[in-house]
């Protein structure tokens, strides 16, 4: 006989308070076992044996638990495990179907898990042949179910958030009549914490499966800007030597004007040229591989020859470029050089850019007695606070009020990378509007 299993049976004051007790203790105790599960396949087996396991539902007659879940592709319920317990074994051993083999169309309507899932109501029958109608026949299930001592069985449709993921059925050695109210209660929170952790597990599957993708594309990304940074490379230094030598009078005597050209196509170069080593240099760095030639330097020498290298391009858009490095200041620091005036040549590449009009200033300071401080500060249109936090990110560009959001987006995220390397930290203090200054950080040697 089919009917619906119904768990607010009325009960005296005390007895509900007994009950709750008891309930709220039990599923405080499932509760933390199933929900930190994420791993949905793990989970799955554990559910279906949890109340056996931990509440000892053994001992009270449930003797077979049945977890199904909903494929939305199939629009099947498919099972997918069933308790360890000796009469559970005993059913996999008697059916004439493998058990993962026994699937219901969301069609097979005089199915009691069908109409669980449909109604979105629990049901108890005493008959176990409603649980694998159509696909075993009753006739079957029923001399089963007499060799194993099973009495009556319910069957909990698992939603959430109004999504059916599946149903769970418990086969039990008892009738309905000798289930107590607390049993009732903690197999509705048990439903209920089921259906959580397996929402849990399928977004965080997703979420995982998603990030895989990510991680390949970025892969795929990183092989490309390789491949196009090694074909852009020799033909940029080509470009860059020749304009190099007409500009110094290889190719004869110019006009002045030509010149003025060419100084100004030999700045983009240099942009490009760096653009092109930012893009060969970022795989290097994240998978271990670039070589550092590690020395000891002035930081105020390698800051004077950026200096010097960039006052051309600040120049030509008439902004005040301005060097200050105080005399006697410890700035001895253990470093790549190379690497080093990369960062710098980044910071004061991208302040000259954004900068139109006003000025650009390069300094050292001594932050600490043993840490020695590099600054860029620019009059340019500055920076936002929501900017701010994802500026150092790999690939991204801040919009500027002047618009400019030329490059690749890695100069600053391989500035940061490289800083790092060498025990120091980097870091910006802008405000929309009032400029920016860009600094960094080493520690100081002897």
């Amino acid at each position: 006989m089919i009917k619906v299993f119904d768990a607010d049976t009325k009960l005296s004051k005390s007895e509900l308070a007994n009950s709750a007790e008891v309930a709220i203790s039990a599923l405080w105790k499932i509760d933390k076992i199933i929900l930190t599960t994420t791993d949905i396949n793990f989970l799955v087996d554990k559910v279906v044996n949890v109340i056996l396991q931990e509440l000892g539902y053994i001992e009270l007659g449930y003797e077979i638990i049945v977890l199904s879940l909903f494929n939305r592709k199939t629009k099947k319920l498919e099972r997918v495990s069933i308790s360890q317990t000796a009469t559970a074994q005993k059913a996999l051993l008697s059916s004439p179907i493998p058990f993962e083999k026994i699937t219901f169309s969301i069609r097979d309507v005089e199915n009691l898990s069908i109409m669980a899932l449909r109604n979105r109501k629990a049901y108890i029958t005493n008959d176990l042949s409603d649980m694998l109608y159509p696909v075993v026949k009753r006739e079957i299930v029923r001399n089963v179910q007499k060799k194993l001592g099973i009495l009556s069985s319910i069957v909990f449709p698992i939603y959430s958030r109004d999504l059916p993921l599946g149903t769970i059925i418990f086969s039990l050695s008892k009738l309905e009549s000798e289930i107590l109210e607390f049993e009732k209660q903690i197999l509705l929170g048990f439903v209920n914490a089921v259906g959580i952790a397996i929402d849990h597990a399928f977004l965080f599957k997703k979420l995982r499966n998603a990030n895989l993708k990510l991680k390949l594309l970025d892969k795929q990304k990183d092989e490309f800007l390789n491949m196009a940074a090694h074909e852009l490379r020799a033909p940029m230094t080509a470009i860059k030597g020749y304009i190099s030598m007409i500009i110094q009078g290889d190719a004869g005597k110019i006009p002045e004007k030509a010149r003025r050209y060419l100084a100004d196509a030999s700045a983009v170069t240099d942009r490009l040229v760096r653009l092109v080593n930012n893009m060969l240099n970022v795989s290097r760095i994240e998978e271990g591989r670039l070589i550092y030639q590690i020395e000891k330097e002035n930081l105020s020498v390698l800051v004077q020859s950026v200096f010097n290298q960039f006052r051309p391009e600040a120049e030509r858009k008439g902004l005040d470029y301005l060097l200050d490095i105080p005399r006697d200041i410890k700035d001895k620091v253990e470093v790549d050089p190379d690497r080093i005036q990369e960062v710098i040549g980044n910071l004061v590449s991208n302040a000259i850019k954004y900068t139109e009009k006003g000025f650009v200033k390069l300094s050292l300071s001594q932050s600490e007695p043993a840490r020695i401080r590099f600054e860029v500060s620019d009059s340019g249109p500055g920076i936002s606070e929501e900017e701010l936090k994802k500026l150092f990110g790999k690939f991204y560009r801040a919009e500027s009020s002047v618009g400019k959001t030329t490059g690749t987006g890695l100069g600053l995220y391989i500035s940061k990378l490289l800083v790092e390397k060498f025990s120091g930290k980097i870091g910006v203090n802008s405000k929309l509007g009032e400029g920016s200054v860009f600094w960094f950080e080493l520690p100081v040697v002897n």
